[in-house]
């Protein structure tokens, strides 16, 4: 996009760290100005939820003007005067530290508004982002917008019309723009961009073989999957303590903890998982080894050891999902003793496994 005006790009990077570059003041008042050249702006809102109560706490917006042409890109934080949930930093990454020192919607929606009130809306499941805009402006007195307006995902629908899913992300996929979506509003408008113009070029719709639509419901069921759990994990482990309490092995170490996998087996020792206790994160190894019995006798799996005893083995399923994951040579880990009601009710330990995050499975 070269030739347009970036206007205060934070990106991934900038928002884990709380950085701004640039002037809050002087970039909305460019906006403004900007939009008076436009014809249409494509545009994102990230927000604390999807209900009535919800807040914007960001917007990223390409102007476009030029004969079709972005001419000017606008990103903003937003303080919501609200605590952000887990599961927003984690899909997200926006930090509530990141907004603290953040304008509000008093100061940035009224000009927003303004300014694309003459304009041709863009967006992907714009509806949403539209409702959030005169939540927000409805809070402060402003008009409601009634702009004419362009969903990706409605044109989607009309050229793959057969497609499972019409997230922005399995969008891309089928369109071949090989982008991961960052639930960044400018990242996001950058790539529905990229979808409008290759949407309104298609000259026919595009029907998916069995094969392309099962491929395309495996993903998204797989995208869904590990966005859920992200968020429980993130719920789960806000403000605990997640240090390992037992000593560490040697070996190579992989710490994410994007994925718990229950462990088959650990029932049978008890004894073991019960000096520790509920909610005890442990390390563990993990080295490679077959299932010896029952349907999936010879399936490849992985052998989790906890103080030198092997506690069990993985499900032949989990290790698909995270094949290639953990070295030929093994890897130390780290494992969780959940603290569920049922578990404590029925005196049982169990232990999971802290994996990353799924792979994508496409056949």
């Amino acid at each position: 996009m070269s030739g347009i005006h970036a206007a205060h790009r934070h990106g991934r990077h900038a928002a884990a760290h709380g950085l701004s570059t640039a002037d809050p003041i002087e970039q909305l008042w460019s906006f403004v100005a900007a939009a008076g050249n436009a014809d249409a702006i494509v545009f994102d809102t990230e927000t604390t939820g999807i209900g009535n109560n919800a807040r914007i706490i960001e917007i990223g917006a390409l102007l476009i003007g030029d004969g079709n042409t972005p001419i000017y890109e606008y990103d903003q934080l937003i303080q919501p005067h609200a605590k952000l949930s887990a599961g927003i930093t984690e899909l997200t990454g926006i930090t509530d530290a990141d907004l603290a020192d953040q304008p509000d919607a008093g100061f940035v929606i009224p000009q927003f508004l303004t300014a694309i009130r003459p304009l041709l809306l863009i967006g992907h499941n714009v509806s949403f982002d539209i409702r959030m805009l005169n939540i927000e402006g409805g809070l402060l007195g402003c008009r409601e917008v009634s702009n004419d307006y362009l969903d990706t995902m409605t044109i989607s629908h009309r050229m793959f019309p057969n497609a499972p899913s019409r997230s922005l992300q399995e969008v891309m996929r089928l369109l071949g723009i090989n982008e991961i979506e960052e639930h960044r509003a400018i990242s996001d408008a950058r790539q529905t961009w990229q979808c409008f113009q290759q949407l309104k070029h298609m000259n026919h719709p595009v029907v998916l073989s069995g094969d392309e639509a099962e491929q395309s419901r495996r993903r998204h069921a797989a995208t869904k999957r590990r966005r859920t759990n992200a968020y429980m994990r993130s719920s789960y482990l806000s403000n605990r303590d997640t240090t390992p309490v037992n000593a560490k092995p040697d070996g190579m170490v992989i710490d994410q903890m994007v994925c718990g996998v229950t462990i088959s087996g650990d029932t049978a020792h008890q004894d073991v998982l019960s000096r520790y206790g509920y909610d005890a994160w442990l390390w563990v190894t993990a080295s490679h080894g077959i299932i010896e019995s029952g349907k999936n006798a010879g399936h490849p799996t992985l052998c989790v050891a906890l103080d030198g005893v092997e506690i069990g083995r993985i499900p032949a399923l989990q290790e698909e999902r995270h094949r290639g994951q953990v070295p030929p040579q093994g890897a130390v880990m780290v494992a969780h003793i959940p603290n569920t009601k049922a578990d404590r009710e029925s005196g049982i330990y169990r232990l999971r496994l802290q994996m990353p995050a799924e792979n994508d499975r496409e056949d």
